[in-house]
């Protein structure tokens, strides 16, 4: 089937973004042209009040000019999910060459962008404290505030770009919802909106996140072995035990944020085969609908699933973001689909059809009926 991409009659300029705190850099390199650098950022523990420090981890352009990117603006922070430290879910590298890398960060970073991400405090390389359950969605929102004013003032930016995955689309969502003068743009990866308790609060302060947990993240069909088992590595060592503040959190007390507060312009983007935050969760729509700024963007992967952004079709996940913000063109999307199998049921089609109808156009700018947007989606199932 030839692919549809349907758009809607709104300026659409989303992106992936940056923030970061550095404190004496340690720099390294993945290839001859990007390099890395390891910055500590001070933040609050959720615990005590106490100072905490967060690890950052930044990519960039070895020969690019710092300095310049105060005039660009591109500047990316990348916030993690529940369960997996930030250089994991977005930096993987993987022992054997691919054609496409699995690394966001170094594909951001290759496209001329200063790509940073943060663990949270009791994740990764940041510090831990014995709290596990204080690790809420407000504490990583006040660990992305400290990280992006530092990170604003190195680079002398007024505003970045921000990218949450998963659980951090909650984190992102709230903290741009705080902070709207501080976020260019946003983009949800993977976000869970449901509304209302869907487990019991837990008691235990972390959890153990096993390899068979990890390994639940990825949909096999979407999936490399290679990148599943050296995500897997990578957790064991660095992340084998999670807070679970978020699980207090997402059982509990959603929803998180609330989209008619998020002013900035967004990007929602999902995988067709997520398990996890599926496609047909009956609040997406809504939740797109309610997005006050005109200028945004949902966007449906086909054959990708939860980690997409390490999966099979990553590419066209990396193409998205960059297409948006380096070209800076007027996408006027609401809803890119593509291939086939990416609205599997009726009843998405039919929400997304009612939702999304009144202002949906394909990308050659003809208008569309809500009959035809309806059945663009079902011959796309």
């Amino acid at each position: 089937m030839r692919a549809e991409t349907l758009l809607k009659p709104v300026t659409v300029l989303l992106a992936l973004i940056a923030a970061v705190l550095l404190l004496h850099p340690t720099v390294t390199a993945t290839d001859e042209s990007i390099a890395g650098a390891e910055h500590w950022v001070q933040s609050v523990s959720g615990a005590d009040g106490k100072p905490i420090k967060l690890y950052v981890w930044e990519k960039r352009l070895r020969a690019g000019d710092p300095s310049a990117f105060a005039r660009s603006g591109k500047v990316v922070l990348l916030a993690h999910g529940a369960g997996t430290p930030g250089r994991i879910a977005f930096d993987l590298q993987v022992p054997e060459k691919s054609a496409v890398t699995y690394s966001l960060m170094d594909y951001l970073a290759g496209q001329g962008f200063d790509v940073f991400t943060v663990d949270y405090q009791n994740y990764g390389r940041s510090d831990h404290h014995p709290c596990g359950l204080c690790v809420t969605t407000q504490v990583a929102a006040n660990d992305l505030n400290a990280v992006i004013d530092y990170i604003s003032k190195l680079r002398g930016v007024d505003k970045i770009h921000l990218l949450g995955w998963s659980w951090g689309t909650n984190v992102t969502g709230l903290f741009t919802m705080q902070h709207p003068e501080k976020v260019r743009r946003l983009v949800l990866y993977a976000p869970p909106v449901w509304s209302a308790p869907r487990g019991q609060a837990p008691t235990e302060e972390f959890r153990t996140v096993t390899p068979d947990n990890a390994r639940g993240l990825f949909e096999l069909p979407a999936s490399d072995a290679i990148a599943v088992e050296t995500w897997v590595k990578e957790v064991a060592q660095w992340g084998p035990k999670a807070p679970n503040g978020v699980l207090l959190d997402l059982n509990t007390k959603m929803p998180l944020t609330e989209p008619k507060k998020i002013a900035a312009p967004t990007m929602i983007i999902l995988g067709d085969l997520d398990r996890l935050t599926p496609i047909t969760q009956p609040n997406l729509p809504g939740f797109f609908a309610e997005l006050p700024n005109t200028d945004k963007q949902l966007i449906i992967i086909p054959g990708a699933g939860h980690a997409l952004t390490v999966q099979k079709p990553r590419l066209r996940f990396y193409g998205e973001g960059r297409q948006v913000v380096q070209r800076r063109i007027g996408l006027r999307s609401a809803l890119a689909t593509a291939g086939t199998g990416i609205i599997p049921t009726a009843a998405i089609a039919n929400a997304v059809g009612d939702a999304l109808a009144p202002w949906v156009r394909r990308a050659d700018e003809v208008p569309l009926t809500c009959a035809r947007v309806l059945a663009l989606l079902r011959a796309a199932g």
